[in-house]
């Protein structure tokens, strides 16, 4: 898991190493067109020539127009010379994958726009390898697997229930910001809550947000790991406390100890601070249960700062076993 800063710069590994093999591949083709027509390399060399005798006469003052003319005239005959061997002269340029900052990641001084995208396609790998599904859409969060039957705590139906909150969750997603409350869904296993999450994820990463998935179950055995070989530290804990959106998965399934709750304390009260939300989900419905397992300081901290969404229905799972009705 990386922090958002070493996930740019992988991002601008990325892009120098894509500007590289443009390179390396304009190379290979303008050796290959020059070694069958030679006459282009001379046309090109009298260009270069040309341009740099202008150069020159501006730096030391001397006839510019004179020098203009000739450029002007070598690089006609270049193009001529090039289109008698069936090449446009871009043909044997590099082709960059960015057209905006050629692969260099930099416009005018600014970073490119291509970092974001290629940063964003990092987090994505990395949420997906992370995860128990890969980043999932709203539209494959499928209602027809929740029962029509009236549920007596609901008083209505699973499937019309669940409507809502999935409508709540694009309309959370669609508008997420800074300001934005935590989510904390709630709920048996397999009720869809974590693709619900992941829905979620997906649209804010595609709005330029920068979102982080951890499993609590993972989350925990790593800061185990940090705690007690410091010679491998791994920024986990400042990447989950840095990220603009955090997905806590799966609260319940890890190994609890005085560790844990002293960070995952020391994690949400950071966020908190600094206005950054977090979704959680659990199986744990019982705010008794939960209060007595994270201890009332930890569980008033993530219910307090949250919009608690129960999921109802069926295993999804199963349900995806049986026709809908």
């Amino acid at each position: 898991m990386r922090t958002k800063d070493e996930l740019f710069q992988e991002a601008l590994r990325h892009i120098a190493a894509r500007r590289q093999r443009a390179v390396t591949e304009a190379e290979r083709m303008r050796a290959a067109a020059y070694q069958i027509h030679p006459e282009l390399r001379e046309a090109e060399e009298a260009r270069t020539q040309a341009g740099l005798a202008l150069a020159m006469a501006a730096a030391r003052g001397g006839d510019r127009e004179s020098a203009a003319r000739a450029l002007e005239q070598a690089a006609a005959n270049r193009d001529r010379v090039f289109a008698a061997a069936g090449y446009a002269p871009e043909d044997l340029e590099p082709r960059y994958t960015c057209p905006v900052c050629g692969d260099t990641g930099t416009v005018n001084g600014a970073r490119c726009q291509c970092v974001a995208e290629v940063a964003r396609s990092l987090r994505r790998s990395e949420i997906n390898a992370a995860s128990p599904l890969a980043l999932c859409g709203f539209d494959t969060f499928l209602l027809d697997r929740y029962p029509t039957e009236p549920d007596p705590e609901l008083g209505g139906s699973p499937r019309e229930y669940m409507g809502k909150v999935l409508a709540y969750a694009r309309q959370y997603a669609e508008h997420f910001g800074p300001d934005s409350r935590g989510l904390m869904f709630i709920g048996s296993a397999g009720l869809g809550k974590t693709h619900l999450a992941l829905a979620i994820a997906d649209t804010v990463l595609s709005r330029g947000f920068d979102v982080l998935y951890a499993s609590s179950a993972a989350l925990a055995a790593q800061l185990g790991r940090e705690h007690f070989d410091r010679d491998n530290e791994d920024p986990w804990l400042d990447a989950c406390k840095e990220a603009d959106l955090l997905i806590l998965d799966d609260l319940g399934t890890e190994y609890i100890s005085q560790l844990t709750i002293s960070v995952l304390y020391e994690l949400i009260n950071t966020r908190m601070l600094c206005h950054r939300p977090t979704i959680y989900t659990s199986n744990i419905v019982d705010q008794s249960i939960f209060e007595a397992r994270y201890t009332e300081k930890v569980s008033s901290r993530i219910l307090g700062s949250c919009k608690v969404l129960k999921f109802f229905g069926e295993d999804q799972r199963l349900a995806k076993k049986r026709p809908a009705k």
